[in-house]
């Protein structure tokens, strides 16, 4: 029998020596490379298809004439309905495109990040089953049940539990409420919170100015849209009442939402991410003069494993390299070697996707904790804020009914007989109706803006969550929702960790919250508590089972700061300190990451203050600012 002399390469099974994921990932790419069939070579990889991958897809593509793949884990559920043919598979054509979703396609596509490991509670017969051993060793007890997705690193007292992703063609824009407030721009004058900004000053107000525009153009963000409503006129009216008998400094807004009026009045074309790309690239029959088709590309259930990001020690910083993608249908991987490498998978995942690309790439290490390591980007996952919330329904009063069935044209501004010609139509179709709404009356949409003396976010209106169903047997046009959204201070104890070893669900590095209160905190919210049941009793009484209460923490779906943005720290010669920069930030103001120089991140994640109002529109200020620098930065 001849006996090989061959060489075993290392991390063969049982010979050599294990490969390290630096040396994995490199071998991977490496081989990846040699076939041209898996290989992709786009100017720009965008992994997330939210409305704030769509934002930089967009520019890049139509006002950059970049080649853009964007590659999304989630599956593409509702198929694009055209004219030329039957069903055509069309990214991002979502469910709300033109209506809001359901409730159960709301909760459906949301998993929770981090989940506590379940207590035992359940009694099995040791003489057939197996049962868990109480293990002595540990105090508390070492759990014995680790169900799927369970984190055992998870403490419930620091976790967001109520928080939560999406992995879905369309991202978030499946399930936000579309308000995009811009955030308050003015530092605080006094009081305990003196000099907080909810708007940071990463951008000059003119430079603030120019991109909200510019985003709320993308979002068709308007105040309009509702205003024909009879409800919406009702409970605005009611609280501009209220507040001026109160003599209370506080305005009363139609609330900025991103959509638009639909084939009809009655029918409301919401924001996603078909409607940010525009019929230019969501659409397979635009017969406009531009084509971009074969500029952007969409692959949907297929998921980043990891960047290959080489530093070679000097201090200057280092660059992506290369991505691996695979395909989650059919296991095959694919290498992906682009110019530019855009990530905005929702603010956790692209924080999770950082951290393990710099641990795959050997730039970080496990620490003692068994959580990837900081050393690189030291600010990673830190600073983390989520909002506070409170929740309550209520009941219209009975006097308010009665004064729209009687004097409807109150409601009417100026000349215009829009509430008064409803009502009556209304009340002329269907006199066995006791409520003088038309049954296709549009919900209210009103908030009171952030303020100083009111430092929160206020939505009164009605929307599709399931902690918000309203009995069957109530009139839900009687009904009224009251969600306050308060801002949380910036803290650097307040974080996510990702485990060097353990995966969640998908794959992933699994997350850990650390996340609590501080007393301000804590303070703030009792105040915003305070305010809303004062707000709500003057529309009316609580439906029974909504009335006011804290909402779990993670609800909102804002995490913010993760990867924040920050600006350039100079040394003592006043050249720029790469070091010194990262230990304030993690990216710039258009997102790029510190040392990092052809890598950028988009999201809320970016936001670096305690923000109250909903924080999409100010995230896609980034982006577009983003966009811009990586149009500049290709010659484009």
């Amino acid at each position: 029998m001849s006996t090989s002399t061959s060489t075993p390469l290392p991390g063969h099974p049982g010979e050599g020596f294990p490969l390290s994921p630096k040396e994995k990932l490199k071998a991977k790419i490496d081989l990846l490379g040699q076939d041209p069939s898996k290989v992709y070579k786009p100017d720009v990889l965008v992994v997330g298809s939210g409305p704030i991958g769509a934002v930089f897809a967009r520019k890049l593509v139509v006002d950059g004439g970049m080649k853009v793949l964007m590659i999304d884990m989630g599956e593409q559920c509702v198929p694009y309905l055209s004219p030329k043919y039957e069903f055509v598979a069309v990214l991002m054509t979502l469910t709300f495109l033109k209506g809001r979703p359901s409730v159960l396609e709301t909760i459906g596509e949301l998993s929770p990040l981090s989940v506590t490991v379940a207590e035992v509670s359940t009694r099995l017969p040791p003489e057939s089953s197996w049962t868990p051993e109480l293990n002595s060793n540990t105090i508390p007890p070492k759990p014995q049940f680790i169900l799927n997705g369970q984190n055992p690193e998870q403490r419930p007292e620091y976790n967001l539990a109520a928080s939560a992703a999406t992995r879905t063609v369309g991202g978030m824009a499946a399930h936000w409420t579309c308000c995009t407030p811009r955030q308050y721009p003015d530092a605080f004058a006094g009081g305990n919170d003196k000099d907080h900004r909810e708007r940071s000053d990463l951008f000059t107000d003119i430079q603030w100015d120019d991109l909200y525009t510019e985003a709320e153009a993308l979002f068709d963000t308007n105040t309009e849209t509702f205003n024909d409503s009879v409800r919406h006129r009702l409970v605005k009216k009611i609280l501009q009442d209220t507040f001026t008998a109160e003599k209370a400094d506080r305005d009363v807004q139609s609330m900025p939402l991103a959509c638009k009026p639909g084939k009809s009045k009655k029918y409301i074309d919401w924001c996603c991410t078909a409607s940010i790309l525009g019929d230019e690239l969501s659409d397979p029959d635009y017969e406009g003069e531009s084509n971009y088709s074969d500029l952007f590309t969409v692959l949907p259930q297929t998921q980043l494993d990891a960047l290959q990001i080489e530093d070679d020690g000097t201090g200057k910083g280092g660059a992506v390299k290369g991505a691996v993608i695979y395909n989650l249908e059919t296991g095959d991987e694919y290498l992906v070697d682009a110019k530019r490498y855009v990530i905005c998978g929702g603010t956790v995942l692209t924080a999770g996707i950082v951290a393990q690309s710099l641990f795959k790439s050997g730039l970080e290490t496990e620490d003692k904790d068994g959580h990837i390591g900081t050393s690189y980007l030291p600010t990673l996952g830190r600073y983390l804020t989520e909002q506070t919330m409170t929740f309550c329904q209520i009941v219209l009063k009975k006097e308010y009914v009665q004064r729209v069935s009687d004097k409807p044209e109150e409601l009417d501004e100026g000349d215009d007989h829009t509430i008064r010609d409803a009502v009556h139509q209304h009340q002329k179709d269907h006199p066995d109706d006791p409520l003088p709404f038309p049954f296709d009356d549009l919900d209210p949409n009103v908030y009171t803006p952030f303020s100083e003396k009111y430092p929160w976010h206020t939505q009164i209106h009605r929307d599709a969550f399931g902690y918000g169903e309203v009995p069957a047997d109530v009139d839900q046009r009687l009904i009224v929702d009251l969600r306050f959204f308060g801002y949380v201070d910036p803290n650097e104890y307040n974080k996510v960790t990702f485990s060097a070893k353990r995966r969640d669900g998908f794959g992933m590095a699994s997350p850990t919250f650390w996340f609590s209160l501080g007393q301000k905190d804590i303070d703030r919210s009792s105040r915003m508590m305070g305010d809303m049941v004062d707000v709500a009793t003057s529309l009316g009484g609580f439906l029974p089972g909504a009335e006011p209460r804290h909402l779990a923490p993670g609800l909102a779906l804002h995490v913010c700061g993760i990867y924040r943005a920050g600006k350039e720290v100079q040394n003592p010669e006043g050249e720029f300190d790469l070091a010194k920069t990262k230990e304030g930030s993690v990216v710039s103001k258009e997102g790029r990451v510190w040392g990092v120089s052809n890598l950028y991140l988009g999201g809320c994640g970016v936001i670096p203050t305690g923000n109250a109002s909903n924080p999409t529109l100010t995230a896609a200020c980034h982006a577009v600012a983003g966009a811009d620098q990586i149009i500049k930065e290709l010659g484009a």
